[in-house]
């Protein structure tokens, strides 16, 4: 609280749909928005099933952020700004933290809108290309070996609604989601005989970092490391004296349905042939600036939170039947000291859904799917289904025991980075709603051919931009161009191009790698601004995955689709001239000097310094030219409807070696520890994490002289 207390002030708010309340009326919608998903809602669940210890451990931790609260050492700026003061934290606000985290990795709704609002244009037929299908590719590196105008106009009103939760929409929302790279290595494919460990959490870029790295050592030889998202205790990614995990997101746990309601009562909703009346709760939301507090109106159907009234759309989720479940599965995997200890632990967890990577000192190395999955009545829960359909219900969850798990595999390595865990009817669905397998190819090739491998290996694959989606692409684009009369710049670009495919490779310096990365927004624009509605199209750049998934089965797949309308080669042809005309724009007629570097920048953006303009000189980092790109495992993500300002990217990256005296780690986050803009420690790593490199970890010099009891009170 000393050091990221504004940051704390933001996600308790969020937590608890509070954000007008010091931001004023332009965060009504949020807040509106929050308490229809059932983020503050969950909150109040998590506190209820909380055990006695776990509030034991709470309440350790509010004394100490409360000690600091009081202190007033250092005020943060931006509550000078807004002229307010950070309230006494309670229970309820650690606990709205752990509901605003589940919400924000679990958040697949927004891609199933995006597929309602498709169908709804399109048909079944013509949005079929925007679901996933994996098994089109036979080599996919698994873990686990239409009705009408009207509608359409008010579901995109219903997406552009759901643009409150997006930073890059609403600034002052604050930053949280999870993506995240997770590997292990096993001892003999090790050049010291010891197992690796290397993890880096991909999540919205900002200022001040969402991780805080904590070092807690007491009792008698127990340490605790990691990096904590400030507001709750424990730490999410991490290690103790003897294991070493991360947790990259995966698992679709949100579904949405389509609910018909009566016409002579609202309350009233179909199911089946009868009619039942919604659960009704009336919210009251403070605002800045207002004497009276907003009201809204909160309908639970048997599907779940009614999030759209026309039309009617409930969020299924699974948090919404706990059963018991809260947040004492975080400190039990923080306290776990092996591997049985730790998966008892995630057989308790309940959201986000995640996939661990784990590794000890004892040469272990394991992977588990955990958090509450649903069994689906039907669907695979791509898109939204008829609420009245007692077929379509959720038939309960997914067992502990039957969610994919793997220990010491005998390829000596195990690897995690969000695409699909396994194949359908191997093993229970953990999500149809994946990030394209670009980056599991690239970590699961690399390990594969190692051996002798380091911690600096470890360290150079973190930040590796083999472009894999260039590399898959390439073969059938440029054949696409071979015989194109293409004048100009355009025939040094293509033999630039040809060039560079046969070793993709997205080097800060490269022009080739900018080239491809517009030439595929550019098919991207070609294919789809003409065959959708302006604001289809708008929201589909906005989502990448969902592009990603539909644009690359296009190219490799279905070359004989309506989506190219009988002028494939031409469509391609045209969006390389383009791409070629963008760069030279911007970087001039001399294609020796084009450079990714000069268009593809890092940002790191405080809530202030993005939403005030003349704020950005103190709170925002100057732009960083940097390499990588969307697909490659040094992640430099943008959207692609901003290109190329990198705005998702690694929050934490740790590497080490499991030795049997313990962890040795190496780790670096973008910024640093303080979210004051003054301190030296606001941006102090930031060149280190551009470099490439990791910081050591060495304990205190006297690591047993400040002991305390990690064991609550009273």
């Amino acid at each position: 609280a000393s050091h990221r207390l504004w940051q704390m002030e933001m996600f308790r708010r969020a937590g608890t749909g509070q954000l007008a309340a010091l931001l004023g009326a332009s965060m009504l919608d949020a807040d509106r928005e929050l308490w229809r998903t059932g983020v503050p809602q969950l909150g109040r669940a998590l506190a209820a099933n909380a055990s006695a210890e776990m509030l034991g451990y709470v309440d350790a931790y509010l004394r100490g952020v409360n000690a600091a609260i009081a202190a007033k050492t250092s005020t943060p700026p931006e509550l000078l700004l807004l002229q307010a003061e950070a309230g006494p934290w309670t229970r309820g606000d650690v606990f709205a933290m752990g509901a605003l985290m589940a919400f924000q990795s679990a958040n697949n709704s927004g891609n199933e809108l995006l597929r309602l609002a498709l169908l709804e244009e399109l048909g079944a037929d013509g949005a079929a290309i925007f679901f996933p299908e994996e098994s089109l590719d036979d080599a996919f590196p698994y873990v686990v070996r239409g009705t009408g105008d009207d509608d359409a106009l008010r579901l995109g009103q219903l997406l552009r609604r759901r643009a409150a939760l997006d930073p890059l929409e609403s600034p002052l929302f604050p930053s949280f989601a999870m993506g995240s790279n997770g590997w292990v290595v096993a001892p003999e494919k090790s050049a010291t005989g010891n197992a690796l460990f290397a993890f880096d959490s991909h999540d919205a870029l900002g200022l001040p970092n969402l991780f805080y790295e904590v070092h807690l050592y007491y009792g008698e030889g127990r340490e605790l490391h990691g990096w904590s998202v400030a507001g709750l205790p424990g730490v999410i990614n991490g290690y103790n004296e003897r294991i070493a995990w991360g947790f990259t997101n995966i698992g679709d746990s949100q579904d949405l349905f389509l609910e018909t309601r009566s016409p002579e009562d609202p309350l009233l909703f179909k199911d089946g042939d009868a009619w039942y009346r919604a659960e009704r709760e009336v919210v009251e939301i403070p605002v800045r600036g207002q004497d009276a507090p907003e009201t809204l109106e909160i309908l639970t159907t048997r599907n779940g939170i009614l999030i759209s009234d026309d039309p009617p759309i409930a969020l299924r989720w699974t948090v919404q039947d706990l059963d018991g479940m809260g947040l004492d599965s975080l400190m039990q995997f923080n306290l776990a000291r092996d591997w049985e200890a730790f998966t008892a632990a995630l057989d308790a967890f309940a959201a986000p859904a995640l996939n661990a990577t784990y590794a000890d000192i004892d040469g272990n190395i394991g992977f588990r799917t955990a958090g509450r999955l649903p069994i689906r009545g039907q669907g695979t829960g791509l898109a939204p289904l008829p609420g009245d359909v007692v077929e379509n219900r959720w038939q309960g969850f997914v067992a502990p025991a039957d969610l994919p798990e793997i220990l010491n595999p005998p390829e000596g390595f195990l690897a995690a980075a969000n695409a699909r865990v396994n194949a359908a009817g191997e093993g229970p669905l953990v999500s149809a709603d994946n990030a394209p397998g670009y980056r599991i190819r690239r970590i699961q090739t690399v390990l594969s051919e190692g051996n002798e491998l380091t911690v600096d290996d470890m360290r150079a694959l973190q930040v590796d931009w083999h472009d894999t989606q260039a590399a898959l692409l390439l073969p059938q684009l440029l054949p696409e161009i071979d015989g194109a009369e293409f004048t100009g710049l355009a025939v040094e670009a293509r033999g630039l191009m040809e060039a560079w495919a046969a070793s993709p490779v997205a080097a800060p310096d490269s022009a080739a790698a900018l080239l491809f990365q517009a030439w595929y927004r550019a098919i991207a624009v070609k294919v789809f601004e003409a065959g959708l509605s302006s604001e289809n199209f708008a929201a589909l750049m906005k989502n990448n995955y969902p592009l990603n998934h539909a644009l690359d089965r296009l190219i490799l797949h279905a070359p004989e689709s309506t989506w190219w309308r009988g002028a494939r080669t031409p469509i391609i042809e045209a969006a390389f001239e383009r791409a070629v005309e963008e760069i030279r724009v911007a970087q001039g007629d001399d294609m020796r000097a084009w450079r990714l570097d000069r268009m593809h920048r890092v940002r790191l953006d405080h809530e202030l310094g993005a939403a005030v303009p003349p704020l950005a000189w103190l709170f925002n980092a100057t732009p960083a030219p940097w390499g990588g790109g969307p697909s490659t495992v040094g992640r430099a993500r943008y959207r692609y409807d901003r290109a190329y300002d990198a705005t998702a990217g690694a929050t934490v990256r740790v590497a080490g070696e499991m030795t049997p005296t313990g962890p040795k780690m190496q780790a670096v986050i973008p910024g640093g520890q303080s979210g004051h803009p003054l301190s030296g420690h606001y941006l102090d790593q930031f060149p280190v994490w551009l470099a490439g490199e990791l910081l050591s970890i060495a304990p205190p010099d006297d690591a047993t002289g400040s002991m305390i009891e990690l064991v609550p009170e009273g």
